[in-house]
């Protein structure tokens, strides 16, 4: 497995937000399987909220953050509110969480959370935005990565060694996606 980021596909690009997601995706796409059923995954259309990719064997959805450098304990997301009435609807969708290297693109980590593990407790809610910003009022969130236990990060990746196939499979049946 490819575990480099670049793509030329991201140097169209101006924000480097943008060419991050473009290039954390386009791998996804090309790199990961279905955690549940292990058959490939498809990308849903850009912005839709809280889902990026889904799987037509099982039905399952997922939902990729990925942060330069370490997972570290909170990882920024976008508005509360849609992530609070996503997680408690029926469609709450799996996470993916990728980390990498800043200056050289090499992935780190790569690592599913089921879905019955993200729950609105693990969730921050942000101070809203200023009164003189752009989007005044706006109230983001944090997911908090270190209130999710070890029992529920299932690494695909792991301090850049790939995770088996199969026995990676093993594990998530034990989690019951």
């Amino acid at each position: 497995m490819h575990l480099n980021l670049y793509s030329p596909l991201a140097d169209g690009y101006k924000s480097n937000s943008q060419k991050i997601r473009v290039l954390t995706e386009l791998w996804v796409g090309k790199n990961i399987f279905c955690p549940s059923c292990g058959k490939s995954l498809d990308n849903y259309e850009n912005n839709k909220p809280v889902a990026d990719f889904y799987c037509l064997e099982c039905n399952e959805d997922y939902e990729l953050k990925s942060k330069k450098d370490s997972m570290g304990k909170k990882i920024v997301d976008g508005a509360y509110s849609t992530m609070i009435q996503r997680l408690q609807s029926n469609s709450n969708p799996n996470f993916f969480f990728l980390n990498y290297d800043k200056d050289t693109y090499n992935i780190k980590n790569f690592v599913v959370i089921p879905k019955h593990f993200f729950i609105p407790e693990i969730i921050e809610k942000r101070k809203p935005l200023s009164s003189s910003a752009k989007r005044a009022g706006w109230v983001g969130c944090n997911i908090l990565l270190h209130n999710i236990p070890e029992s529920g990060k299932i690494f695909y990746i792991k301090t850049m060694v790939f995770k088996v196939k199969i026995r990676f499979l093993k594990n998530g049946e034990r989690l019951l996606f």
